[in-house]
């Protein structure tokens, strides 16, 4: 079972804390760069699976870090081609419909209807492929740690077998990142309107929230790999 209370708070049993989410939260900033943070998510979900959460990792070793997020990205682009797929398709298809119209009114409004269908159809299957992506993504993570292997990422008998292990486990996942960003969310929002310092706090805040959900996010896998014997 996931002690949801560990996951949020073992960041700050790091005495260093402070100083690895501030590095994180630059690299952040930075783009292409900020792959690393995806690979650094990877590093702490490994120690997690072993036991070993806290300290967290450090960021030295950028260059694998970089290079595990940027693998877990090529992942993530490949899985998501169907979406890129649906976008074309309904471009392409509102061009022709656009030049269907200019060419012959009579069957303008005919067209519309029909493009309109199609769209809507189009647009039901992206929604439900979307929750598909959002629902094995910490499988992804679990399997990338395992494997280090972008194939073995797209297999999706094995992302699904990995998320059916224990599902009210997995389920948690979920509700402990949503509800954590909402939190963080909220806070920002207050922040704001607190004038000067507030709004400093909240500008910290939004920064260090990256890091510290991508540990979040990796201390949860990690948790659900480690009580449920799947070996990383």
């Amino acid at each position: 079972m996931i002690d949801i209370g560990r996951a949020v708070q073992h960041p700050t049993q790091d005495q260093d804390w402070p100083s690895k989410l501030g590095i994180g939260a630059l690299i952040t900033l930075v783009p292409i760069l900020n792959f690393a943070l995806n690979g650094y998510a990877i590093e702490h979900l490994k120690n997690t699976s072993a036991g070993l959460d806290v300290p967290l990792p450090t960021w030295d070793n950028l260059g694998d870090k970089f290079t595990n997020g940027l693998k877990l990205f090529v992942v993530t682009f490949i899985l998501a081609l169907p979406l890129v797929l649906v976008a074309c398709v309904v471009t392409l298809a509102g061009g022709g419909l656009a030049a269907l119209a200019n060419s012959n009114e009579d069957i303008e409004g005919a067209a519309a209807a029909g493009f309109s269908l199609l769209a809507l159809a189009l647009s039901c299957l992206a929604l439900i492929y979307t929750l598909f992506l959002v629902y094995v993504s910490p499988a992804v993570y679990i399997q990338y740690a395992k494997t280090k292997e972008i194939g073995a990422c797209l297999r999706v008998g094995e992302l699904l077998s990995i998320a059916r292990t224990n599902t009210g486990d997995y389920l948690t996942i979920f509700a402990v990142l949503i509800g954590t960003s909402i939190i963080l969310s909220l806070i920002i929002g207050v922040l704001n309107f607190i004038p000067c310092l507030g709004q400093i706090l909240s500008i910290v805040i939004a920064l260090v929230a990256a890091p510290y959900i991508a540990a979040l996010l990796a201390h949860l896998c990690g948790q659900y790999a480690r009580s449920n014997n799947i070996l990383i």
